[in-house]
């Protein structure tokens, strides 16, 4: 087989017409490039190049091949550069997100207000499904990314996982349920009719798990799919919902709700980035991996972190 080393050798050597030129240009001794061209001449059958008046002059033979030579390693070199950059202010692409209601809530309008400006082309499409199906989903390369809530289901160890945005639980409940007092009790989390969003699509949920290691269940009289429509139901019914907290401060911003703090001791709330190890190496996933971590910044409360965070493999699901 030809060393593709020596091939680049030819198309220096057909250029500089001399030995020594051609060896200062290739950075090597003039001694190693005679030995390279003798290589070759033994390896083609041919003698490549003559001296002459004029210099070193191409065989007819190599005069044949160098242009091919040429044009293979070009787009060698071409396809072994890497991906082409990705310009968001010009390149168009659509990314396509699997996702919670909390990062549709909170994240997609900050996200497409900035798009508006430094990302133009670049359109985000959404889809609320099963965290299996998103993770087949992936892992095929159909969808580019994964928001999902940390803890409560399995990760392959070949996703990379980078915390978003921590939060805390919190209650709403209508500003006419003027018998609450502002910290819930336990006893309140046990009695009083709730609406529930499901955490992931499997059920599972941090306030039901901390509930059931007390041997505690509360009692749930609707389950929702959307935050803003489980926030109407509260104000028409009179219900309690668990939220976090960023998601209902949006919605006593938009609905007459007050917000309740819980009793001490429930675990956070954190949503976390995955992307395919397969393809997260791509540069306009690499951006928009910047992006999402960038937009999980609540500049009004404390920062939240975007570190890698290192995948453990679980032996189990839920």
């Amino acid at each position: 087989m030809l060393d593709l080393n020596l091939l680049r050798l030819l198309l220096i050597l057909a250029k500089e017409k001399n030995v020594t030129r051609a060896a200062r240009k290739a950075n090597i001794t003039q001694s190693a490039f005679s030995h390279a061209l003798n290589r070759l001449r033994e390896q083609l059958n041919d003698d490549v190049f003559v001296r002459t008046r004029n210099g070193m002059e191409p065989t007819p033979y190599a005069a044949s091949i160098i242009p091919v030579i040429g044009n293979v390693l070009d787009r060698l070199d071409a396809a072994t550069r890497g991906a082409h950059p990705f310009d968001p202010m010009l390149d168009a692409h659509t990314f396509y997100l699997g996702a919670v209601d909390y990062f549709e809530f909170l994240f997609m309008p900050v996200l497409t207000a900035r798009f508006k400006t430094v990302a133009p082309n670049v359109r985000l499409s959404v889809d609320i499904l099963s965290e299996t199906i998103k993770l087949e989903r992936m892992e095929m390369g159909q969808l580019d990314a994964f928001i999902a809530v940390d803890s409560l289901q399995h990760i392959p160890h070949y996703f990379h996982k980078y915390s978003l945005i921590t939060d805390r639980y919190v209650a709403i409940a209508a500003k006419t349920r003027t018998d609450l007092p502002d910290r819930l009790t336990l006893s309140h989390l046990v009695t009083e009719a709730q609406i529930h969003l499901p955490a992931v699509s499997s059920g599972a949920d941090h306030i039901d798990r901390w509930l059931a290691e007390q041997h505690l269940y509360r009692p749930l009289a609707a389950v929702v799919q959307s935050y803003a429509v489980a926030g109407r139901i509260a104000v028409a019914s009179g219900y309690l919902m668990c939220v976090p907290f960023r998601i209902a401060k949006e919605l006593a911003t938009m609905l007459p709700l007050q917000i309740l703090e819980l009793p001490q001791g429930l675990p956070a709330y954190e949503l976390i980035l995955l992307t395919h190890s397969l393809f997260d190496r791509q540069p306009a996933l690499r951006w928009l991996t910047d992006e999402l971590k960038n937009a999980g910044i609540d500049h009004s409360g404390p920062a939240v972190s975007a570190i890698p965070c290192p995948l453990i493999p679980k032996k189990t699901g839920l």
